[in-house]
Protein backbone atom coordinates (compact mmCIF):
# COMPACT_ATOMS: atom_id res chain seq x y z
CA UNK A 1 0.00 0.00 0.00
CA UNK A 2 3.15 2.10 0.54
CA UNK A 3 3.73 3.16 -3.08
CA UNK A 4 -0.35 3.36 -4.05
CA UNK A 5 -1.41 7.20 -4.00
CA UNK A 6 -3.10 8.59 -1.18
CA UNK A 7 -6.81 8.80 -1.48
CA UNK A 8 -9.36 11.74 -1.13
CA UNK A 9 -11.93 9.96 0.84
CA UNK A 10 -15.46 11.22 2.95
CA UNK A 11 -16.52 9.69 5.75
CA UNK A 12 -20.14 9.06 7.38
CA UNK A 13 -21.52 7.10 10.21
CA UNK A 14 -23.95 9.08 11.59
CA UNK A 15 -24.35 12.58 13.79
CA UNK A 16 -26.88 11.11 16.32
CA UNK A 17 -23.77 11.19 18.58
CA UNK A 18 -20.62 12.48 17.96
CA UNK A 19 -17.23 10.56 17.05
CA UNK A 20 -16.03 9.18 19.17
CA UNK A 21 -19.23 8.76 21.26
CA UNK A 22 -19.24 10.79 24.49
CA UNK A 23 -18.56 8.82 27.92
CA UNK A 24 -22.32 10.12 28.20
CA UNK A 25 -23.95 7.91 26.29
CA UNK A 26 -26.42 5.85 26.98
CA UNK A 27 -26.68 3.53 24.17
CA UNK A 28 -24.62 0.92 21.83
CA UNK A 29 -23.11 2.09 18.93
CA UNK A 30 -20.06 0.11 17.95
CA UNK A 31 -20.12 1.38 13.92
CA UNK A 32 -19.34 4.72 15.33
CA UNK A 33 -16.21 3.31 16.96
CA UNK A 34 -15.53 1.55 14.45
CA UNK A 35 -15.94 5.15 12.34
CA UNK A 36 -13.42 6.64 14.35
CA UNK A 37 -10.67 3.68 14.66
CA UNK A 38 -11.00 3.98 10.46
CA UNK A 39 -10.72 7.65 10.06
CA UNK A 40 -7.62 8.10 12.18
CA UNK A 41 -5.34 5.38 10.99
CA UNK A 42 -6.13 6.40 7.49
CA UNK A 43 -5.11 9.65 8.01
CA UNK A 44 -2.19 8.04 9.95
CA UNK A 45 -1.75 6.79 6.97
CA UNK A 46 -1.37 9.75 4.88
CA UNK A 47 -4.81 9.95 3.55
CA UNK A 48 -6.90 12.88 2.92
CA UNK A 49 -9.74 12.04 4.93
CA UNK A 50 -13.15 14.54 5.47
CA UNK A 51 -15.15 13.05 8.20
CA UNK A 52 -18.49 14.32 8.01
CA UNK A 53 -19.75 14.31 11.83
CA UNK A 54 -21.59 16.36 14.37
CA UNK A 55 -19.43 19.58 15.51
CA UNK A 56 -18.28 18.10 18.96
CA UNK A 57 -16.90 15.08 17.26
CA UNK A 58 -13.03 14.92 17.86
CA UNK A 59 -10.58 13.70 14.52
CA UNK A 60 -7.34 14.57 12.95
CA UNK A 61 -9.60 14.63 9.74
CA UNK A 62 -11.08 17.23 8.45
CA UNK A 63 -14.46 17.69 9.96
CA UNK A 64 -17.58 18.89 8.89
CA UNK A 65 -20.77 18.95 10.88
CA UNK A 66 -22.81 21.89 9.45
CA UNK A 67 -22.74 23.42 12.75
CA UNK A 68 -24.92 20.51 13.99
CA UNK A 69 -24.43 19.15 17.11
CA UNK A 70 -24.79 15.83 18.01
CA UNK A 71 -28.46 14.98 18.37
CA UNK A 72 -28.24 13.05 21.48
CA UNK A 73 -27.15 16.96 22.43
CA UNK A 74 -29.61 19.11 20.48
CA UNK A 75 -31.53 20.83 23.32
CA UNK A 76 -33.92 21.81 20.76
CA UNK A 77 -34.89 18.52 19.34
CA UNK A 78 -34.93 16.99 22.87
CA UNK A 79 -38.75 16.82 22.64
CA UNK A 80 -38.22 14.78 19.70
CA UNK A 81 -35.55 12.85 20.11
CA UNK A 82 -34.37 10.65 23.28
CA UNK A 83 -31.92 7.98 23.66
CA UNK A 84 -32.82 4.50 23.57
CA UNK A 85 -32.39 4.05 27.38
CA UNK A 86 -34.56 7.20 28.27
CA UNK A 87 -37.84 5.72 26.44
CA UNK A 88 -40.10 4.36 28.84
CA UNK A 89 -43.72 4.20 29.83
CA UNK A 90 -46.89 2.97 27.63
CA UNK A 91 -46.26 4.44 24.74
CA UNK A 92 -42.87 3.22 24.01
CA UNK A 93 -43.13 1.71 20.67
CA UNK A 94 -44.77 4.95 19.39
CA UNK A 95 -41.43 6.99 21.04
CA UNK A 96 -39.20 4.52 18.70
CA UNK A 97 -40.59 5.42 15.82
CA UNK A 98 -40.99 9.48 16.37
CA UNK A 99 -36.95 9.07 17.35
CA UNK A 100 -36.67 6.83 14.22
CA UNK A 101 -37.30 9.88 12.46
CA UNK A 102 -35.71 12.63 13.94
CA UNK A 103 -32.40 10.61 13.41
CA UNK A 104 -32.99 10.28 9.86
CA UNK A 105 -34.06 13.64 9.23
CA UNK A 106 -30.81 15.00 10.94
CA UNK A 107 -28.86 12.96 8.71
CA UNK A 108 -30.53 14.19 5.90
CA UNK A 109 -29.04 17.68 7.12
CA UNK A 110 -25.34 16.60 6.65
CA UNK A 111 -25.75 13.96 4.05
CA UNK A 112 -26.90 16.36 1.89
CA UNK A 113 -23.73 18.56 2.50
CA UNK A 114 -21.63 15.27 1.61
CA UNK A 115 -23.71 14.55 -1.69
CA UNK A 116 -23.15 18.67 -3.08
CA UNK A 117 -19.30 17.92 -2.55
CA UNK A 118 -19.48 14.52 -4.26
CA UNK A 119 -21.06 16.11 -7.06
CA UNK A 120 -19.03 18.63 -7.22
CA UNK A 121 -16.37 15.53 -7.57
CA UNK A 122 -14.01 16.67 -4.34
CA UNK A 123 -13.47 13.09 -3.10
CA UNK A 124 -11.90 9.82 -4.97
CA UNK A 125 -14.36 7.42 -2.75
CA UNK A 126 -17.04 7.85 -0.10
CA UNK A 127 -17.08 5.21 2.75
CA UNK A 128 -20.64 5.02 4.64
CA UNK A 129 -20.73 2.23 7.67
CA UNK A 130 -23.93 1.88 7.08
CA UNK A 131 -27.10 1.79 9.94
CA UNK A 132 -30.37 2.42 7.53
CA UNK A 133 -30.99 2.80 3.84
CA UNK A 134 -30.73 6.99 4.91
CA UNK A 135 -26.96 7.38 3.06
CA UNK A 136 -27.92 4.62 -0.03
CA UNK A 137 -30.59 7.05 -1.19
CA UNK A 138 -28.38 10.63 -1.27
CA UNK A 139 -25.77 8.10 -2.82
CA UNK A 140 -27.60 7.41 -5.69
CA UNK A 141 -27.37 11.38 -6.92
CA UNK A 142 -23.64 11.37 -8.20
CA UNK A 143 -21.03 9.11 -9.68
CA UNK A 144 -18.29 8.90 -7.06
CA UNK A 145 -17.85 5.35 -5.67
CA UNK A 146 -19.37 4.91 -2.72
CA UNK A 147 -18.51 2.35 -0.30
CA UNK A 148 -21.38 0.94 2.07
CA UNK A 149 -20.15 -1.66 5.36
CA UNK A 150 -23.66 -3.55 5.98
CA UNK A 151 -23.38 -4.02 9.89
CA UNK A 152 -26.37 -6.35 9.92
CA UNK A 153 -27.50 -9.56 9.30
CA UNK A 154 -28.41 -10.29 5.23
CA UNK A 155 -32.42 -10.53 5.66
CA UNK A 156 -34.66 -10.65 2.78
CA UNK A 157 -35.65 -7.59 2.86
CA UNK A 158 -31.89 -5.83 2.65
CA UNK A 159 -31.13 -8.37 0.16
CA UNK A 160 -33.82 -6.96 -2.07
CA UNK A 161 -33.53 -3.47 -1.94
CA UNK A 162 -29.84 -3.34 -2.01
CA UNK A 163 -29.98 -5.75 -5.21
CA UNK A 164 -32.22 -3.19 -6.54
CA UNK A 165 -30.17 -0.25 -5.61
CA UNK A 166 -26.74 -2.20 -6.92
CA UNK A 167 -28.14 -2.67 -10.09
CA UNK A 168 -29.30 1.26 -10.81
CA UNK A 169 -26.26 2.33 -9.69
CA UNK A 170 -22.83 0.77 -10.59
CA UNK A 171 -20.95 3.74 -8.02
CA UNK A 172 -22.32 1.60 -4.61
CA UNK A 173 -20.32 -0.96 -3.32
CA UNK A 174 -21.54 -3.62 0.00
CA UNK A 175 -18.99 -4.80 2.28
CA UNK A 176 -19.52 -7.54 4.51
CA UNK A 177 -17.90 -8.16 8.23
CA UNK A 178 -17.81 -11.58 8.09
CA UNK A 179 -18.06 -14.50 5.34
CA UNK A 180 -21.19 -15.83 7.00
CA UNK A 181 -22.98 -12.28 6.89
CA UNK A 182 -22.51 -12.72 3.23
CA UNK A 183 -23.40 -16.36 2.72
CA UNK A 184 -27.36 -15.24 1.51
CA UNK A 185 -25.57 -13.43 -1.73
CA UNK A 186 -21.96 -13.38 -2.13
CA UNK A 187 -22.56 -11.68 -5.59
CA UNK A 188 -23.71 -8.76 -3.91
CA UNK A 189 -20.85 -7.63 -1.89
CA UNK A 190 -17.62 -6.00 -3.46
CA UNK A 191 -15.78 -7.83 -0.10
CA UNK A 192 -15.14 -8.89 3.03
CA UNK A 193 -13.28 -6.84 5.99
CA UNK A 194 -13.54 -8.03 9.75
CA UNK A 195 -13.84 -5.22 12.57
CA UNK A 196 -10.94 -4.46 14.29
CA UNK A 197 -10.14 -3.33 18.33
CA UNK A 198 -7.73 -0.93 19.34
CA UNK A 199 -5.52 -3.86 21.36
CA UNK A 200 -3.82 -1.57 23.39
CA UNK A 201 -7.29 -0.79 25.23
CA UNK A 202 -7.26 -4.26 26.38
CA UNK A 203 -5.08 -5.89 28.72
CA UNK A 204 -3.91 -9.03 29.15
CA UNK A 205 -4.80 -10.95 32.45
CA UNK A 206 -3.77 -14.72 32.89
CA UNK A 207 -4.81 -14.79 36.43
CA UNK A 208 -8.57 -13.48 36.06
CA UNK A 209 -11.31 -14.24 38.78
CA UNK A 210 -13.84 -17.23 38.71
CA UNK A 211 -16.73 -15.42 37.08
CA UNK A 212 -19.03 -15.73 33.75
CA UNK A 213 -19.11 -12.52 31.20
CA UNK A 214 -21.73 -11.70 28.76
CA UNK A 215 -21.74 -8.02 27.36
CA UNK A 216 -23.92 -6.04 24.67
CA UNK A 217 -27.28 -5.08 24.11
CA UNK A 218 -29.66 -6.76 26.51
CA UNK A 219 -32.14 -8.17 23.37
CA UNK A 220 -33.34 -11.90 22.79
CA UNK A 221 -30.92 -12.33 19.74
CA UNK A 222 -28.30 -11.69 21.83
CA UNK A 223 -29.10 -14.80 24.40
CA UNK A 224 -29.30 -13.01 27.77
CA UNK A 225 -31.42 -15.17 29.08
CA UNK A 226 -30.08 -18.18 28.09
CA UNK A 227 -26.54 -16.94 29.78
CA UNK A 228 -28.45 -16.54 32.91
CA UNK A 229 -29.81 -20.22 32.32
CA UNK A 230 -26.49 -21.38 32.06
CA UNK A 231 -24.64 -19.62 34.98
CA UNK A 232 -27.43 -20.84 37.20
CA UNK A 233 -26.94 -24.64 35.89
CA UNK A 234 -23.14 -24.54 36.39
CA UNK A 235 -23.43 -22.15 39.46
CA UNK A 236 -21.19 -19.41 38.24
CA UNK A 237 -21.92 -15.78 38.83
CA UNK A 238 -22.66 -14.07 35.94
CA UNK A 239 -21.91 -10.65 35.04
CA UNK A 240 -24.04 -8.84 32.24
CA UNK A 241 -23.02 -5.32 30.55
CA UNK A 242 -24.72 -3.63 28.14
CA UNK A 243 -28.07 -1.61 27.14
CA UNK A 244 -31.25 -2.40 27.84
CA UNK A 245 -34.59 -0.82 27.23
CA UNK A 246 -37.80 -0.57 29.27
CA UNK A 247 -39.67 -3.26 26.39
CA UNK A 248 -41.07 -6.85 27.89
CA UNK A 249 -38.33 -8.81 27.33
CA UNK A 250 -36.20 -6.84 29.93
CA UNK A 251 -39.44 -6.14 32.43
CA UNK A 252 -40.43 -10.01 32.25
CA UNK A 253 -37.65 -12.12 31.30
CA UNK A 254 -34.50 -10.51 32.79
CA UNK A 255 -34.83 -8.04 34.98
CA UNK A 256 -36.82 -10.73 37.46
CA UNK A 257 -33.66 -12.80 37.50
CA UNK A 258 -31.35 -10.32 38.97
CA UNK A 259 -30.03 -10.89 42.21
CA UNK A 260 -26.35 -11.23 43.87
CA UNK A 261 -25.00 -14.47 40.86
CA UNK A 262 -26.95 -12.69 38.03
CA UNK A 263 -25.60 -9.09 38.68
CA UNK A 264 -26.20 -5.92 35.98
CA UNK A 265 -23.53 -3.53 35.51
CA UNK A 266 -25.61 -1.26 33.42
CA UNK A 267 -24.48 0.32 30.13
CA UNK A 268 -20.79 1.44 31.74
CA UNK A 269 -18.85 4.16 29.57
CA UNK A 270 -16.65 2.06 26.97
CA UNK A 271 -13.12 2.84 28.52
CA UNK A 272 -14.34 0.93 31.75
CA UNK A 273 -16.13 -2.05 30.10
CA UNK A 274 -12.11 -3.95 29.57
CA UNK A 275 -11.57 -4.37 33.17
CA UNK A 276 -14.46 -6.63 33.58
CA UNK A 277 -13.26 -8.78 30.27
CA UNK A 278 -10.14 -9.19 31.85
CA UNK A 279 -10.97 -10.45 34.90
CA UNK A 280 -13.29 -13.39 33.34
CA UNK A 281 -12.87 -16.82 33.45
CA UNK A 282 -14.72 -16.78 30.16
CA UNK A 283 -17.17 -14.73 27.90
CA UNK A 284 -20.19 -16.38 27.04
CA UNK A 285 -22.37 -15.68 23.96
CA UNK A 286 -25.37 -18.02 23.58
CA UNK A 287 -27.00 -15.98 20.41
CA UNK A 288 -30.03 -16.46 19.27
CA UNK A 289 -29.32 -15.37 15.53
CA UNK A 290 -26.96 -15.29 13.21
CA UNK A 291 -24.29 -12.37 14.62
CA UNK A 292 -22.69 -10.51 11.53
CA UNK A 293 -19.50 -10.22 13.72
CA UNK A 294 -19.52 -9.75 17.49
CA UNK A 295 -16.83 -7.56 18.46
CA UNK A 296 -17.39 -8.29 22.26
CA UNK A 297 -15.44 -11.59 21.14
CA UNK A 298 -12.59 -9.97 19.68
CA UNK A 299 -12.87 -7.42 23.14
CA UNK A 300 -12.53 -10.83 25.32
CA UNK A 301 -9.91 -12.60 23.65
CA UNK A 302 -7.77 -9.66 23.35
CA UNK A 303 -7.74 -9.79 27.09
CA UNK A 304 -7.03 -13.80 27.34
CA UNK A 305 -10.23 -14.49 28.53
CA UNK A 306 -11.64 -17.40 26.33
CA UNK A 307 -15.45 -17.01 24.41
CA UNK A 308 -18.29 -19.96 24.84
CA UNK A 309 -20.49 -19.57 21.60
CA UNK A 310 -22.93 -20.85 19.63
CA UNK A 311 -22.48 -21.54 16.17
CA UNK A 312 -24.56 -19.07 15.37
CA UNK A 313 -23.72 -16.06 12.16
CA UNK A 314 -19.83 -14.96 12.52
CA UNK A 315 -18.64 -17.60 15.31
CA UNK A 316 -16.88 -19.81 14.08
CA UNK A 317 -14.58 -17.06 12.39
CA UNK A 318 -14.02 -15.13 15.40
CA UNK A 319 -13.33 -18.15 17.73
CA UNK A 320 -10.89 -20.57 16.73
CA UNK A 321 -12.81 -23.80 18.35
CA UNK A 322 -10.54 -25.67 21.27
CA UNK A 323 -8.02 -22.77 21.01
CA UNK A 324 -9.22 -19.78 21.92
CA UNK A 325 -12.65 -20.97 23.24
CA UNK A 326 -15.59 -23.51 22.53
CA UNK A 327 -17.84 -23.47 19.43
CA UNK A 328 -21.25 -25.18 20.52
CA UNK A 329 -24.20 -26.21 18.56
CA UNK A 330 -27.18 -24.38 19.36
CA UNK A 331 -29.86 -27.17 19.19
CA UNK A 332 -29.58 -30.69 20.60
CA UNK A 333 -30.94 -33.66 19.06
CA UNK A 334 -34.67 -32.60 20.32
CA UNK A 335 -34.20 -29.46 18.12
CA UNK A 336 -33.74 -27.29 21.63
CA UNK A 337 -31.43 -25.08 22.62
CA UNK A 338 -28.18 -26.73 23.37
CA UNK A 339 -28.16 -25.67 27.23
CA UNK A 340 -26.05 -29.17 28.23
CA UNK A 341 -23.91 -28.62 25.28
CA UNK A 342 -22.91 -24.97 26.98
CA UNK A 343 -22.18 -26.42 30.18
CA UNK A 344 -19.92 -29.12 28.87
CA UNK A 345 -17.72 -26.64 27.41
CA UNK A 346 -17.88 -24.15 30.18
CA UNK A 347 -16.27 -27.04 32.16
CA UNK A 348 -13.64 -27.28 29.92
CA UNK A 349 -12.48 -24.00 29.72
CA UNK A 350 -9.50 -23.97 31.48
CA UNK A 351 -8.03 -26.38 28.73
CA UNK A 352 -8.29 -23.16 26.97
CA UNK A 353 -4.46 -21.32 26.53
CA UNK A 354 -5.51 -17.46 27.16
CA UNK A 355 -1.83 -16.56 25.54
CA UNK A 356 -3.38 -17.84 22.42
CA UNK A 357 -6.46 -15.78 23.09
CA UNK A 358 -4.57 -12.36 22.95
CA UNK A 359 -2.15 -13.97 19.84
CA UNK A 360 -5.08 -14.88 17.63
CA UNK A 361 -6.91 -11.27 17.79
CA UNK A 362 -3.40 -9.78 17.02
CA UNK A 363 -3.32 -11.68 13.88
CA UNK A 364 -6.67 -10.78 13.38
CA UNK A 365 -8.76 -8.54 14.43
CA UNK A 366 -6.99 -5.15 14.98
CA UNK A 367 -7.45 -1.69 13.73
CA UNK A 368 -4.62 -1.80 11.48
CA UNK A 369 -5.83 -5.12 9.95
CA UNK A 370 -9.09 -3.77 9.58
CA UNK A 371 -7.56 -0.30 7.59
CA UNK A 372 -5.30 -2.66 5.83
CA UNK A 373 -8.59 -4.84 4.54
CA UNK A 374 -10.04 -1.16 3.43
CA UNK A 375 -7.47 0.10 1.96
CA UNK A 376 -7.42 -3.22 -0.35
CA UNK A 377 -11.18 -2.84 -1.33
CA UNK A 378 -10.78 0.91 -1.93
CA UNK A 379 -7.67 0.81 -4.27
CA UNK A 380 -9.58 -2.54 -5.98
CA UNK A 381 -12.43 -0.57 -6.80
CA UNK A 382 -11.16 2.54 -8.13
CA UNK A 383 -9.31 0.78 -10.49
CA UNK A 384 -12.08 -1.26 -11.47
CA UNK A 385 -13.52 2.39 -12.10
CA UNK A 386 -10.65 3.22 -14.06
CA UNK A 387 -10.94 0.41 -16.76
CA UNK A 388 -14.32 1.22 -17.08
Amino acid sequence: MKNKRKLKIAVFCTNEFSVPPSPKMKDIYAPLWITHYIVEELVKRGHKVTLFASSDSKTKAKLISENLVSLASNKNLSRFYKQVTEIKGSKFYQQLVSRKTTIENYEYLLLSKLSRMAIAKKFDLVYVSLIGLRAVHLATVYKTPTVFTINSPLNSFWKIFFKEYKKRHPQLHFLGISKSQTRPDPDLFSGIVYNGIKIKNFHFNPKPKDYLLISGRIAKEKGIYEAIKIAKRVNKKLIIIGRHTEDEYWRKKIKPLLGKNIQYKGLLPYPEVPKFYENAKAFIFPLQWEEPFGLTMAEAMACGTPVIAFNRGSVKEVVKNGKTGFVVKPFNKNKKTNIDGFVRAIKKIDQIDRKECRKWVKEKFTVEKMVDGYEEVFYKILSREKIK
